[in-house]
């Protein structure tokens, strides 16, 4: 996620209309009240929804598909062939609703979870790239941040949150030739250079109150919730200056720490045996010497074609809802602290009930619906969602989570996310679910292939990991499982859930006495 700099009020509480259509600084006039009408376009790698009017949302979805081609080329050539699930992107025309919506340092932002990926931004495409003054051809875009996110994912299975912000805000800056045919990458930040010289210079002069770059490299993941936004700014900053600087002056060990990481070696350890420079106090100094050198190389790279072609079509008043709903629990997710979180809850929940209204059996809201409905009600709404959408994947993943506690449907279940997956077969979740049915019931030589691919398609997603881990856990690959289950409690850690992690290492430990696997014999 982007921290944005500048700090936007949060808007006032919402009223209703009669028909249930939010109303006020957040959401514009419902579609059915002549407002602007939502869209959506499917290409292979993405589902925009958006209010961009219909020719402003094919160009948001040229450039998607182009920035992407970029990023990989650029940075991961060998991914551009993998295989990824499909990357959700919701655009909210009006900046206003966005900065009304979201928390005020939050001026686009990637999510994910086990259940999805997605990027939310706001403003038409032309307005993403944004040059930071008028003297030289630098710039940064909001898209290049967050998909870098996304897709950096897929080559880099482990990445410290340094690592991460560093890459996306290194990515930031690259810039499109008109034509899509090349980029330039490895433009100066200036934001991140202003903030780090000052930072930096503080240290040289004993001015700095501890504050070293070492608190970079060891971020404190509760900064955001306490708001400290100078602090989380530093950080940004100075992620952006250690990826520059090792990639332009330590090619090789940054290379070595990053293969380091894909292997499983713990990140601590992989600084101190690649990058032990990162850990020196010298490290301050070194990098103001870069900083003040101000030789930040930038290469162009060719840019392949990409695909272009897409489906479109236009919401109605009640997928526009539900989409509407999606966005403001969004919104109570990222707040930190009230009456912001209860507020969103309340405009999401509005949402979905004029959702739930104008149609009762649309798949977004009754997927939300599901969510929030008691155990009783799951089986009635899984089958009304595949009654009416018996083609979409995702309606058959909806039974299959609904019969979850229905002991005598296990056929049902298991053939419900077999068609998710026919239907879909980048369908992580379904992968994922069916797997670990499986598993539970002892068939491991089945569970492990379903179990590899739900991982490779969501290779962040702790569930995944986990059913993984313990998949082959049964088939007796008991390291392979141990390393696994680790990279799964990291990324439970980055989440920060206590229960979760607890289990996590409760299993690490049965992987690790034998009492979770005993390993396969040589050969076998």
């Amino acid at each position: 996620m982007r921290h944005g700099l500048a700090m936007g009020a949060l808007l006032a509480l919402l009223s209703t209309t009669q028909l249930a259509c939010v109303v006020g600084p957040r959401f514009t006039t419902c579609p059915g009240e002549g407002g602007r009408p939502w869209v959506r376009l499917d290409s292979d790698h993405y589902t925009l929804h958006t209010d961009l009017p219909a020719e402003d949302a094919r160009v948001a979805m040229r450039r998607l598909e182009r920035t992407r081609t970029a990023i990989l080329t650029a940075m991961w050539p060998q991914a551009l062939g993998q295989q990824m699930t499909k990357l959700d992107v919701y655009v909210l025309q009006s900046p206003r609703e966005f900065e009304g919506l979201f928390p005020r340092r939050v001026r686009a932002f990637f999510f994910r979870s086990d259940h999805e990926a997605l990027i939310v931004l706001s403003g038409r495409p032309d307005t993403w790239q944004r040059t930071f003054n008028g003297f030289e051809l630098a710039s940064s875009s909001p898209l290049n941040h967050e998909l870098a996110h996304y897709l950096s994912a897929y080559p880099l299975t482990r990445q410290p949150r340094w690592l991460s912000e560093g890459l996306a805000e290194y990515l930031e800056t690259l810039r499109l030739s008109e034509d899509g045919r090349s980029a330039v990458v490895g433009a100066p930040h200036r934001h991140a250079i202003a903030l780090m010289h000052s930072w930096l210079n503080a240290v040289q002069r004993g001015l700095s109150q501890g504050w070293t770059m070492q608190r970079v490299l060891h971020w404190d993941r509760t900064l955001e919730a306490r708001e400290k936004d100078k602090e989380v700014g530093a950080n940004y900053a100075g992620s952006w200056l250690l990826v520059h600087w090792l990639l332009n002056e330590r090619p090789q060990p940054f290379a070595e720490y990053l293969a380091l990481l894909n292997q499983g070696v713990a990140p601590d350890q992989a600084l101190t045996r690649a990058l032990p420079e990162l850990t020196s106090p010298s490290l301050d100094g070194l990098l103001y010497t870069y900083l003040r050198g101000r030789r930040f190389m930038e290469r162009t790279v060719p840019v392949p074609p990409s695909g272009t072609a897409f489906i479109e079509e236009v919401l109605d008043d009640a997928q526009a809802h539900a989409v509407r709903s999606k966005l403001a629990a969004l919104g109570a997710h990222l707040a930190h602290r009230e009456p912001f979180i209860t507020n969103r809850k309340k405009v999401a929940k509005t949402e979905l009930d004029e959702a739930l209204r104008l149609n009762p059996t649309g798949l977004l809201a009754l997927s939300a619906k599901l969510r929030g409905a008691p155990e009783a009600e799951h089986v009635a709404i899984g089958r009304s969602a595949v009654a009416a959408h018996p083609h979409e994947s995702e309606a058959w993943l909806l039974l299959g989570k609904a019969l979850r506690h229905e002991l005598t449907a296990a056929r049902e279940r298991e053939a419900a996310y077999r068609e998710a997956l026919r239907l879909d077969p980048r369908n992580a979740n379904a992968a994922r679910e069916l797997a670990w049915m499986f598993v539970t019931q002892g068939r491991n030589a089945e569970a492990l292939p379903l179990a590899r691919w739900a991982v490779t398609l969501a290779p962040w997603s702790p569930n995944a990991l986990d059913t993984l881990a313990l998949a082959l856990a049964g088939s007796g690959a008991c390291e392979e499982a141990r390393q696994v289950e680790h990279r799964a409690l990291e990324f439970i850690q980055e989440e920060g859930a206590p229960e979760l992690e607890r289990l996590l290492r409760e299993r690490i430990a049965g992987l690790e006495d034998g009492r979770l696997c005993t390993a396969a014999p040589p050969g076998a």
